[in-house]
């Protein structure tokens, strides 16, 4: 891979300072986690030695001044004892939500810090709205954590773990993990001495953050006093957590009557965390502060250690599991897989580190980040790769859809992902996204690619084709979409072959079989099917062209197809593939009294309109794509092929019938059988279903239940076929 560009560089550093500053300064964040994971991940792979990567978290807001301040400190006298008293007396009132003066409190704490820039009142009390939190170093440094988001890069960073750590004379680390969950809150950083919590940082420049003791120690989870009585530094999250929502949001709305719900368990609690708002202060109460990581205490030997430690002193941590590389993976999967869900606060993975302190030492740093830990985190749902160009894909109707071709390809939620939908023209008008341009890539629901938005622009906006790049006619612009009107467009031809088999529920003709069928000049339309010999079909070769079809194959898909050559009319008007005219239109038409597909192209348009669910638009096509169809019909009806309406005295007048599960014959031609003999196929149980017809009638199934609560009577598709037999039915 070659150098990359310098400017692309800067700009996703740019970037990535600016969302850390709105993060870790409780502003509400303009892109989601994942967002700013795909960032750092992207900036780290074309420049992993960039020193953004290397900085933690973002310095506070400067505080604002003014002579508001200067009059405030003015009124409140200068007797120190009485302001100190005062202040605690006004604080405890906000926090019980009984809120001073703000001016008055105001004076009291500028008098107070002028007085005695030092007192301890000042580090108990929250500041007044428009001052800042006071500054504090950290006792124990709050960097972040190299992470891995697959099983190989975990297995990579454990076999690089004790190679270095063999090198360096100690025994490998990968048999000996501690395994804890990755909070998804806002970092902390406890420090208590003779038993008592004397100081609560935020996590800041890693370094330098702010002490929001006075808020920190109304939340739950932080011991006002601990057996310990030496100095220690514990390490934390501040989280909301989820049993705590409901009261969160209550509380909310009785201070903001515009607020509705709580999107992001993080933010809620970042944004409460370090407010000064008085109405906003008795809401730290429903904060909680877990913890994980310890120093200050001398002879431990492993991580295990520490948090038995932070459990006897009286602190609330996170599970915590032990075991080797396999042991992790186990658990990673687990949480995967609905572990993490069910957890009464929100994660976003795991951290694995070396339980032997001794060994984590001596594997050193990577990128001022621990060597020995490393967080595992869960399949990521967003990634930035570069866009190396856009295709545009005629499809089975004639749309044509761009597709971005990504390079690298990104591996998200579990797959590698190497192109993505740009889904219409004026999708990509509208990102003006274009070759070279760094693009930020999802997998929606974990299942879709979909590029979500350019991140950083190379400038070239791509061009939609002026025609289609299968048969070179030109394209039309309807709306959002691309569209080649070529009725004879092979896309097209290919498409409307597909409709025809999937519309018979034909499930062995996959879109290999009819691609193949056309290329070798065997179909052009559903009528080529009926004329097509068992030998053809049979010396066809397969896609990986090693091979052939063979006899077996060739009965498997024709016998099928030329079974059903009495084809219920509303299925095969769908079956021809006519723009918009689906099998619940097609029933539209036929219940409203036509006939055959000949009777409803000889019809007139306004007629048309009037049928209830069609409308002028939807007639227009109806009319227009059957009259293209005609010659089509005909040569249908010259193999044998012709569409039968339902008989509305039928032989299974009255009844109708639900399909579930494995049987012999496709659902659709069993749902052919009944709407022939005047019957109803439903495509779900409900009040007035007959029959639900099921491979096993003892099954258990969701449908069954539901069939036996309603009162419709359970059969298998034997005695279907028996009964439409009965009935003297045509199968």
């Amino acid at each position: 891979m070659g150098a990359a560009d310098p400017q692309i560089i800067e700009s996703l550093a740019a970037q990535i300072r600016h969302h850390r500053a709105r993060y870790y300064n409780s502003e509400e964040p303009e892109i989601t986690d994942d967002e700013f994971d795909a960032l750092e991940d992207r900036l780290r792979a074309i420049a992993p030695d960039h020193p953004v990567l290397g900085e933690v978290g973002a310095p506070p807001p400067e505080a604002p001044s003014g002579a508001e301040v200067e009059a405030a400190a003015a009124e409140v006298g200068h007797d120190v004892p009485a302001l100190a008293a005062e202040l605690l007396e006004r604080n405890a009132g906000d926090y019980d939500g009984r809120p001073s003066d703000p001016r008055h409190y105001l004076g009291l704490y500028v008098a107070l810090s002028r007085a005695q820039a030092d007192h301890p009142v000042l580090s108990l009390v929250t500041p007044p709205r428009g001052m800042d939190w006071p500054k504090a170093r950290h006792e124990l440094p709050m960097g972040s954590l190299n992470k891995v988001n697959t099983v190989s890069e975990l297995e990579e960073w454990a076999a690089r773990c004790d190679q270095l750590a063999t090198d360096a004379g100690a025994p490998p680390i990968s048999g000996d993990l501690i395994i804890t969950e990755k909070l998804d809150g806002l970092s902390l950083e406890l420090v208590y001495e003779g038993g008592e919590l004397v100081a609560a940082i935020t996590r800041g420049d890693g370094l330098v953050g702010e002490r929001i003791t006075a808020n920190v120690a109304k939340m739950k989870g932080v011991p006002a006093k601990i057996p310990h009585r030496g100095r220690i530094s514990a390490r934390g999250e501040i989280v909301l957590k989820k049993d705590d929502g409901e009261a969160f949001t209550r509380f909310k709305k009785q201070v903001d009557p515009r607020f509705v719900e709580v999107k992001s368990l993080r933010n809620s609690a970042a944004g409460i965390a370090r407010t000064k708002d008085p109405k906003l202060l008795p809401g730290c109460r429903l904060l909680t502060v877990l913890c994980y990581d310890l120093e200050g205490i001398e002879g431990q030997r492993s991580e295990r250690e520490k948090l038995e430690f932070l459990s006897a002193q009286g602190f609330e941590r996170p599970a915590i599991h032990f075991g080797d590389v396999t042991q992790v993976i186990a658990e990673w999967k687990r949480y995967e897989g609905g572990a993490r869900k069910a957890l009464p606060y929100d994660i976003d993975g795991l951290v694995v580190r070396a339980n032997d302190l001794t060994a984590a030492a001596l594997l050193g740093e990577l990128n001022n980040r621990p060597r020995g830990a490393v967080a595992f985190k869960f399949g990521n749902e967003m990634a930035v790769t570069t866009l190396k160009e856009v295709l545009w894909s005629t499809g089975d109707t004639g749309r044509i859809t761009p597709i971005a071709q990504l390079d690298p390809p990104v591996f998200l939620a579990g797959a590698e992902v190497r192109q993505a939908s740009l889904h219409n023209v004026a999708n990509v008008r509208g990102m003006g996204i274009g070759p070279g341009d760094q693009v930020l890539v999802s997998r929606r629901n974990d299942v879709i690619p979909y590029v979500e938005k350019v991140v950083v622009s190379a400038g070239r906006p791509e061009e939609p084709p002026a025609a289609c790049k299968i048969c070179q006619a030109p394209v039309n612009v309807e709306g959002e979409y691309l569209l080649c009107r070529n009725e004879d467009c092979p896309a097209k031809r290919t498409g409307r072959l597909k409709t025809w088999v999937d519309q018979l529920g034909l499930l062995d003709w996959g879109e290999v079989v009819v691609q193949q069928l056309f290329l070798e000049g065997l179909a052009k339309e559903p009528a080529d099917l009926y004329r097509l010999q068992a030998e053809q079909v049979a010396n066809l070769k397969r896609s990986d062209q090693r091979s052939r079809f063979g006899a077996k194959v060739a009965a498997k898909l024709l016998d099928p197809l030329n079974a059903q050559k009495e084809i219920p009319l509303p299925t095969f008007i769908a079956a021809l593939g006519i723009e918009t005219v689906s099998k619940e239109t097609a029933k539209l038409l036929v219940n409203a009294g036509f006939e055959s597909p000949e009777a409803i192209a000889q019809a007139d348009k306004e007629a048309l309109a009037q049928i209830p669910g069609l409308g002028e638009i939807k007639a227009e096509k109806i009319l227009s794509g059957l009259r293209a169809r005609l010659p089509e019909i005909q040569r249908l009806r010259e193999v044998g092929v012709v569409p039968v309406k339902p008989s509305a005295g039928g032989p299974l007048a009255g009844l109708s019938f639900c399909f579930s599960g494995a049987s012999d014959r496709p659902r659709k031609v069993l749902e052919g059988i009944v709407e022939k003999n005047g019957g109803t196929a439903a495509s779900s149980v409900t009040k007035g279903v007959t029959y639900l017809v099921l491979a096993d009638p003892a099954s258990s199934s969701t449908k069954a239940q539901k069939a036996k609560k309603l009162g419709t009577e359970i059969i298998s598709e034997g005695a279907f076929i028996a009964l439409v037999q009965e009935r003297g039915g045509a199968l």
